[in-house]
């Protein structure tokens, strides 16, 4: 818990660090005298005051600010040439697009670091995308989708990994995909429909990667580890059904229950069988018989040239999939379920913290990178909110009415007060849901 609280406000404390430096630099570089510094929002926890400006850190981290004078919109003006109102629209664009710029341009920097340091994945991400197996009554079975089929291309997009395939289904609830498959060496194509998943509306078409039944751990006291289960053992059948995925050895424990079962097994070249009885789990009122699988993982490290080679294709394909994933909220092809907000950020920086340094500066150019963009967008009191005021400015030739700007902060701040009790809400559900 306290790694979850700590990460939590140094990652965000950070990148907000980071996004206000790039108002902060670009404002007096243009000679723009800057009265206020605060990282967080809030009654102030300390501050002191260097020069003309004042630093601060206030009591709320999810945000912060820096207050040029002559910014705020019926702010009484002095003429002064170092007031923010009375430079040119360019050089007061160039501004406010400094401190998403500061966070997009963190984003380039650190993930290519990552990819020097190594990133440690699921080793079935970067293989091929043959099925293992098929979820009842899910979209891919509705398809016609068979454990052994490989994936080719979605859409007419080349699917050369996992990675690729989960990431395309994840962003595509509800739409309508072209799958280009090849089963027993022959091409064919199928229509799939991914449902939209209800804890976090993002989609699922119920299809999984090969995976062995083999034991990785044996949980002390329970039937497998009575019966004589070792780690390593790779069950082949169970009362004579082949076993041909971990799922399909979950699915005929189920059956069982509390009923005596014969599991073949291969152990060291091997084959032996062992006796055992399934138990019904108190919690999730499920047979078990005590043993776990474990992820192959991958540690995948490149060299300086290869990490920024890397680095810039995943900066590229994250900024794609989150534009892509605004499309899809703005035209109301994605469930607003999908959005998480702080509880989701600090649960997901803890995890990445425990995991270790490489997943928290990737965790961390991942949030940067959503920062820079979404503060982009035409929302008043964001950034971009501000960019299009200035862009108006340009198109009239004089600035937009104090109380025309007054009006639409106050719808700015309405939506962003909806937004956050939405994504507060998903937060609580997910956990309740846990």
């Amino acid at each position: 818990m306290m790694t979850t609280i700590i990460s939590f406000i140094l990652v965000l404390g950070l990148l907000i660090l980071v996004h206000e430096l790039g108002h902060f630099l670009v404002a007096k570089k243009l000679d723009v005298k800057v009265e206020k510094f605060s990282i967080g929002f809030g009654p102030k926890l300390f501050a002191f005051t260097r020069g003309e400006t004042e630093y601060m850190v206030s009591a709320f981290p999810l945000g912060g600010y820096v207050k040029m004078k002559g910014e705020e919109p019926g702010e009484a003006l002095e003429n002064d040439p170092r007031e923010f109102a009375s430079k040119p629209v360019g050089q007061r664009m160039a501004i406010i697009i400094a401190g998403p710029l500061m966070n997009l341009i963190l984003t380039f920097l650190l993930l290519p670091l990552v990819f020097m340091m190594g990133v440690n994945i699921p080793a079935y991400l970067k293989e091929e995308v043959q099925i293992g197996w098929v979820m009842d009554d899910s979209p891919a079975m509705d398809a016609g989708i068979e454990p052994g089929d490989i994936i080719r291309k979605i859409d007419g997009e080349e699917v050369a990994t996992w990675e690729k395939a989960i990431t395309i289904i994840t962003s595509s609830p509800g739409n309508k995909l072209s799958v280009d498959i090849v089963r027993n060496g022959l091409p064919r194509r199928v229509d799939l429909v991914p449902h939209t998943q209800k804890n976090n509306g993002a989609g699922y078409a119920g299809i999984l990667h090969p995976m062995e039944a083999r034991a990785a751990e044996i949980s002390p006291g329970l039937p497998a580890e009575k019966a004589g289960f070792v780690k390593g053992d790779l069950i082949t059948a169970i009362n004579g059904r082949q076993v041909r995925h971990w799922i399909e050895m979950s699915n005929i424990i189920q059956e069982l229950g509390e009923k005596e079962a014969i599991i073949s097994l291969a152990r060291d070249g091997k084959s032996l069988e062992l006796k055992l009885k399934p138990v019904i789990d108190e919690a999730s009122k499920r047979a078990i018989i005590g043993i776990s699988r474990s992820e192959q993982m991958r540690m995948v490290k490149y060299g300086f040239s290869g990490a920024i080679k890397e680095g810039m294709n995943k900066a590229v394909e994250l900024t794609s999939l989150t534009l892509d994933i605004l499309k899809k909220l703005f035209t109301f092809n994605l469930s607003i379920k999908s959005l998480g907000g702080p509880i989701m950020i600090a649960q997901a920086t803890g995890a990445a913290a425990e995991s270790g340094l490489s997943e928290l500066i990737y965790l961390m150019a991942f949030i940067s990178l959503q920062l820079g963009v979404l503060n982009l967008l035409p929302i008043p009191v964001l950034d971009g909110g501000h960019v299009f005021f200035l862009l108006a400015e340009l198109a009239l030739r004089k600035p937009v009415s104090t109380k025309a700007r007054e009006i639409a902060q106050q719808v700015g701040f309405a939506i962003l007060i909806t937004l956050m009790l939405i994504v507060s809400y998903n937060d609580v559900m997910r956990a309740i849901s846990f």
